[in-house]
């Protein structure tokens, strides 16, 4: 096995278990908004980990949250060390991204860019990047769409791991 793909291999196995958090969203066409996150990485054979993505939004003015965002997708390990990423989302939309590692010190970056947006009209093109340093997770969304054509930051969180292993997909 390469070098190459047993880091990513390796990472996966980084990934794997339950994060939380709570962030911020935004883009220049909504006004800006809290959020929490739960996310869950299940590592499931040698070159794919499978996840699943909960989000809830923070109602304006009071702590209460409600449901926004649920999406289940695949990381696998392609050729010459990409990574795919493949994704369902509750809204309908599905999107293909294709990424890469980053292995900076303690830090790894895993960056991703969409290669295709279905079922959705009003997106163009995305852009995901995780860092992993230690038990923390950061996670940034940019998106362009028809209205705005530039990448433009949507969603920023930091999610920090509250259980390690395999989770129950």
């Amino acid at each position: 096995m390469n070098k190459k793909i047993s880091t990513a291999i390796e990472i996966f196995g980084l990934l794997e278990g339950t994060w939380q958090g709570e962030g911020r969203g935004g883009y220049p066409t909504i006004d800006s908004f809290d959020y929490r996150e739960e996310l869950f990485f299940t590592h499931r054979d040698e070159s794919t980990l499978a996840y699943d993505q909960r989000t809830e939004k923070r109602i304006d003015g009071t702590e209460e949250f409600v449901t926004s965002h649920w999406e289940n997708g695949f990381i696998r390990i392609l050729e010459e060390n990409e990574l795919e990423l493949v994704n369902a989302q509750s809204g309908g939309r599905g999107e293909l991204l294709i990424g890469h590692i980053e292995k900076l010190d303690s830090l790894t970056r895993l960056h991703f860019a969409s290669k295709a947006v279905t079922n959705d009209p009003q997106v163009i093109s995305t852009t995901r990047v995780f860092e992993l340093e230690g038990d923390h997770l950061r996670y940034e969304l940019e998106m362009s769409t028809i209205k705005v054509a530039r990448l433009a930051r949507h969603l920023s969180i930091t999610l920090e791991r509250v259980h390690e292993g395999e989770n129950q997909l």
